[in-house]
């Protein structure tokens, strides 16, 4: 990715070279004055701005690309069902020609993307070829271009003129990227995945392009989320598909369409419905047509389990009495019904198999909870807000326990948070001492480890404003001089005076942060090693004596609470550690490779430095799945702490961990933790519904 992000410099270049040659010569095909200038205008500007769209647009790559990989569907600046209400008419159509622009390069990039899809995944491990698993398609480069243009500081009407002119000559620039990278792999030996056939689905008679659509658009998704059916629609002018005049805006989240399994069935509905006069009548039967898709859309989700995307399926009757007289409740989060379905779709997601324990006990309160909304005649929100609450009563006691056990594990891992990061201050310091990078490397990682931890501890627990409390910021001075051999020597008599201080001080303060005795023992038999080998040169001056203890790099790297150098990493005590399920960063995980070898003799191409997955991706609410004992467990991402380095999980059966932002990242790398959803189900289903109608007013003017 890096060397793909790095090739996107001489891409834009070329880009900007085709662009600057081809609009001088659009400019003397315009009749009026005022357009060859404005194109003369715009290629000057562009030309001098080719330096800065160099520069931005390999990190605008980057962007993209780490945001493929997170698996995030929600993009910034995607349209999203959200968002829809609140867009004007020319916003709605840039988002329409972008997509457009997106398809047009995918459409001419075609053949060389399937190649580089096979070899991309073959880097990955993968035996068969998931195109949706390769971070390099072209909508990242379409939305990485738009993203860079929107950064110039030029008015809209010419940027939107730069769009029209670079996205026409992205396809044949992009298609010979493709090439390079493809051939890039494979002399570094990888071999492509194999492609799994399927039968293609009929192709279906091609529509007049210039007849105007009956199917749901997005102009008319908005109106029925604003409720602006009060007057007739405007009437729309038909546009030809070939028509390339865009005008881009926020991309459009083009993987969304493709997941979408049943929405031509629908739309062939949605075709049926014709144009009634009554606006309310129209209200209600874009609102059946949108509930119909959404409950599709979510049942056929495969993230739920089969009974779960049944009782999803046996709601809808229910869903669309409530439209027919409450239809906010497509945009209002707070909805009972909006909440219900959130409710049992994303807690359903505890779960892998219907056979594990404590599905039965969510899944037989649902499934009465939907009967009686089946049956019940009431119209409105309000059998839903008691369906709801009944569910809330029914999962109340396990609901109870977990709220009990994340409150003190909460409570620890904020003392935890704010101790670590006032150590890791502390540890600069000491590092920054002239003595410390002086001192054997044991002594040094003690300092700047679990000492720096008691000293932070110390300032926080202290309310007296003393500045050394406790007074172990002064014991530092004296172990260093203690643990010099050749100072210490021609001292005894003091050294045997600070050695019962040192030890008695270094016990009380490691007690404080509750460090395991084990690790504490381990530690002062070293310093009494060193302080013994001091006494001894003393006696012995002609003869040195050899230090005979040391300690393991292991234990080292647990001192640190880390696995470098850069500082004392993210430690907790054991009875944090026991109240928050604590997993430790330098734990051995045993990680699989993330990339395999797929040949005998195959060449390392796995890159150095893998992006990491973004913070956003790890809001509270998350599913991910763990490698643990052998097999892969599913747990919920149930709090973040305010700096994002500690996080805990928990799962259906009441299991919870927490864990470091580095030991998230680590197993992220090494396979042993895979993300299950970014967005919540409901969320992705009515995004579906607004990118189907996105993708349904391709071919109309709005």
């Amino acid at each position: 990715m890096k060397e793909a992000a790095a090739q996107g410099r001489s891409l834009i270049q070329r880009l900007v070279r085709r662009a600057v040659y081809e609009m001088p010569r659009r400019a003397a095909m315009q009749a009026g004055e005022a357009q060859r200038k404005f194109l003369l205008d715009a290629t000057r500007t562009l030309a001098k701005h080719e330096g800065s769209l160099c520069e931005a647009y390999p990190q605008a790559l980057l962007a993209e690309f780490a945001l493929a990989i997170s698996g995030d569907a929600r993009r910034s600046g995607a349209m999203s069902f959200d968002s829809l209400e609140l867009m004007g008419d020319e916003q709605m159509q840039e988002n329409v020609d972008l997509l457009r622009l997106q398809q047009v390069v995918l459409a001419k990039v075609e053949a060389d993307l399937a190649e580089l899809n096979a070899l991309v995944c073959a880097v990955q491990g993968l035996r068969t070829v998931q195109a949706e698993r390769n971070p390099l398609r072209p909508e990242a480069y379409v939305r990485s271009l738009r993203t860079v243009t929107l950064q110039s500081p030029v008015p809209p009407a010419m940027r939107n003129c730069w769009m029209l002119h670079l996205g026409e000559a992205m396809a044949p620039e992009l298609a010979a990227v493709y090439r390079d990278l493809g051939a890039m792999l494979r002399a570094q030996g990888v071999t492509p995945a194999g492609f799994v056939v399927t039968p293609s689905p009929p192709v279906p008679a091609a529509r007049d392009a210039s007849a105007p659509s009956d199917r749901l658009n997005v102009r008319e998704l908005r109106s029925l989320l604003a409720g602006e059916f009060d007057e007739p629609a405007p009437v729309r002018a038909p546009v030809a598909a070939a028509h390339v005049e865009y005008s881009p805006t926020m991309p459009a989240a083009f993987e969304a369409l493709q997941e979408m399994k049943q929405v031509d069935k629908v739309m062939r509905r949605m075709q049926q419905r014709g144009s009634p006069d009554d606006p309310r009548a129209a209200a209600q039967a874009l609102g059946q047509e949108v509930v119909n898709l959404m409950v599709e859309n979510i049942a056929g989700d495969a993230r739920l389990l089969a009974p779960v995307q049944q009782a999803v399926r046996e709601l809808l009757p229910a869903l669309q009495r409530l439209v027919l007289v409450d239809p906010r409740f497509f945009s209002d989060r707070k909805h009972p019904a909006r909440r219900l379905l959130d409710t049992m779709t994303q807690r359903s997601l505890a779960w892998q198999a219907a056979e594990e324990p404590g599905f039965q006990a969510f899944i037989d309160p649902l499934r009465q909870a939907v009967e009686a909304l089946r049956i019940t005649r009431t119209e409105g929100a309000e059998p839903f807000a008691f369906a709801l609450e009944s569910l809330e009563e029914a999962w109340g006691a396990e609901q109870e326990r977990d709220q009990r056990f994340r409150e003190r594990a909460v409570r620890a891992l904020l003392r935890a948070e704010q101790r670590n990061l006032l150590a890791e201050k502390i540890a600069r310091e000491m590092r920054a001492r002239l003595d410390v990078p002086a001192a054997p490397r044991e002594i040094s990682a003690f300092i700047t480890g679990p000492w720096s931890q008691v000293m932070a501890q110390a300032r926080l627990a202290d309310d007296t404003g003393a500045p050394d409390p406790g007074g172990f910021a002064a014991l530092v001075p004296d172990l260093l001089w203690s643990v010099q051999p050749r100072l210490a020597a021609s001292s005894v008599p003091r050294l045997a005076r600070l050695v019962p201080q040192l030890v008695e001080k270094i016990g009380r303060g490691l007690a404080l942060i509750d460090n395991p005795p084990a690790s504490t023992q381990r530690f002062l038999a070293y310093l009494a090693a060193t302080h013994d080998h001091a006494m001894q040169s003393a006696q012995q001056p002609e003869r040195p004596v050899a230090l005979s203890t040391s300690m393991t790099r292991e234990e080292l790297e647990s001192m640190m609470g880390g696995d470098d150098d850069t500082g004392p990493g993210t430690w907790l005590g054991a009875t944090e550690a026991e109240h928050s399920g604590f997993m430790p960063t330098h734990q051995s995980l045993a990680p699989r490779p993330l990339f395999k070898e797929t040949q005998p003799g195959f060449t390392d191409t796995r890159p150095r430095d893998l992006p990491t997955l973004p913070s956003s991706a790890l809001q509270p609410g998350t599913w991910v799945e763990m490698l643990m004992g052998g097999g892969w467990a599913r747990f919920q991402v149930t709090w973040a702490s305010p700096h994002g380095t500690l996080y805990m999980f928990g799962n259906g059966a009441g299991r919870s961990h927490s864990m470091t932002r580095r030991l998230i990242d680590r197993m992220l790398q090494g396979g042993t933790l895979r993300m299950v959803s970014g967005q919540a189900v409901v969320d992705r289903a009515l995004d579906a519904v607004a990118q189907a109608a996105l993708r349904n007013s391709l071919d109309i003017r709005l």
